[in-house]
Formats: structure tokens, C-alpha cells, sequence
């Protein structure tokens, strides 16, 4: 029997534990567990440290919306109410993006629309670089964090995954786990729906049942693995290995 204390992520939901903080470790799963919430944790923290690193807390909140959905189109009244900014704030930002040719900005009858400019030969990049440190992967793996030891495995699929997603695209999230309820992950991810603008599909399955499902050739599970992914935590294919 041994105890490990780990800090949880700032602002996390508290982890059910013996004591909050102390995990009670009796088996080489549990080790195995914690494993995969360490290097989730570590990520997380990694992604939030090279955001605040790159952008101000304003870039960030713009970004989040310009570049992690390129796609899409905002006026300026949305971006205000998506941002949390003020008016004087976020139009610096808007003119200082525009000014650099990185957003494109036009005129809709009396109202202003703005949009990542694919044209920028650094779209990709800056698309890339949102993505990965405010959009889509650190929000997710952060709200997760609470279902740690049980959850094993969890990762992005579908088109986000395969970036073919447009504005009205769902986010896709499959789960591997003991003792996943769905009401409770949904309790987790349902608030993120609003911060990303879109609506979040969670499908759980125990290890057993995720392996009888690989087992079978022609399964959801099989074809979701045989197409792009972002993992989350853990490792898509061999999350049941944790057991």
C-alpha cells in the first residue's frame, strides 16, 4: 500500500480520492491509471504554458475564435459577446490582425465580418498553433481530468479529427473507462459546448466492451480507429492494456 500526492489543475472538479489529493495505490493498475492522468495533467499544463508564453490574454481570447475555427465568419458584435472583450479591446486587436493581412475584414451591409485569411502564409501555422494550445485538445483533456484513475483512453474522432469540420460540425469524443456514466460525462463537457461554439458527442465504453468491439472487424469502434484521431489520454489502441 503506498500513497502519491499530486496537485490537481487549477479550477478541476476534485477528484474522488481517499483524501482530496492522495491516492490510495494498491495495484500495478492503479499505478497504471495515474499514469495516464500524470501525462494528461502534463499536457494540459504544457499546452497552458506555451499559450500564455505566445499570446496575451486578449490574442488568446481571440484567437481562440479566429483561428481555431477558420472557417467561420464573426461581425463584431459577435465576437464581442464570444470574447469577453470590450469594444476598444477587441477592435485593437481585430485592426493590429487585419493590419498584418492574418485576418481578412469586409463590409455586410452596415455591419463588419471578420475571418482567418486563408491567403496568409502563415495560416496554416497559426491555425495549427491555436488548435493545439486553446482550441479544441487542452479544453477537453482539462475537463476529462475529474474522471481520472478510471478513465483509460479518450480521444477526438470524426471530422474534427480528420479537420474537415465546418462551423455546425459536432465534436465527436470517444471513452474508454470503468464506471463511465454518461450523465456524469456529459455534466463535464456540456459547458464547454458554449466556450467552442458547438455541441459535444460523448460515446463511453468499458475496456471489455471496447475490446469485444475491436474484435470485431467491422465494428463502430474499428472504423473509428482506422480513420484520424486526437488523443486525448491514454492510447487509442491499447487503452484496455491499463486494466
Amino acid at each position: 500500500m503506498a500513497l502519491f500526492l499530486w496537485p490537481y489543475p487549477e479550477g478541476s472538479h476534485t477528484l474522488r480520492a481517499r483524501r482530496p489529493g492522495i491516492w490510495l495505490i494498491r495495484t500495478i493498475s492503479d499505478i497504471a491509471h495515474m499514469s495516464c492522468y500524470i501525462l494528461a495533467c502534463s499536457c494540459y499544463y504544457l499546452a497552458m504554458s506555451i499559450a500564455t508564453s505566445l499570446f496575451t490574454d486578449s490574442q488568446s481570447r481571440v484567437f481562440q475564435w479566429l483561428f481555431g475555427q477558420p472557417e467561420r465568419g464573426y461581425h463584431l458584435s459577435e465576437l464581442r459577446r464570444l470574447t469577453g472583450l470590450g469594444s476598444a479591446s477587441l477592435q485593437r486587436e481585430l485592426n493590429r490582425l487585419a493590419d498584418a493581412g492574418l485576418v481578412r475584414s469586409e463590409r455586410v451591409g452596415n455591419l463588419r465580418r471578420f475571418q482567418a485569411n486563408p491567403q496568409s502564409p502563415v495560416f496554416s501555422e497559426l491555425v495549427g498553433l491555436t488548435r493545439k494550445t486553446l482550441g479544441v485538445e487542452p479544453l477537453l483533456r482539462e475537463a476529462l481530468l475529474p474522471l481520472a484513475p478510471g478513465l483509460q483512453g479518450a480521444w477526438v474522432y470524426g471530422s474534427v479529427a480528420k479537420q474537415t469540420d465546418t462551423a455546425q460540425s459536432d465534436i465527436d469524443v470517444m471513452l474508454v473507462g470503468e464506471n463511465l456514466l454518461l450523465g456524469s460525462v456529459l455534466e463535464l463537457l456540456v459547458p464547454l459546448e458554449a466556450q467552442l461554439g458547438r455541441k459535444i458527442n460523448p460515446t463511453c465504453y468499458t475496456p471489455a466492451e471496447f475490446e469485444r468491439r475491436r474484435a470485431e472487424p467491422d465494428s463502430f469502434v474499428n472504423r473509428v480507429l482506422a480513420q484520424p484521431i486526437l488523443p486525448l489520454i491514454g492510447d487509442a489502441h491499447e487503452p484496455a492494456r491499463a486494466r
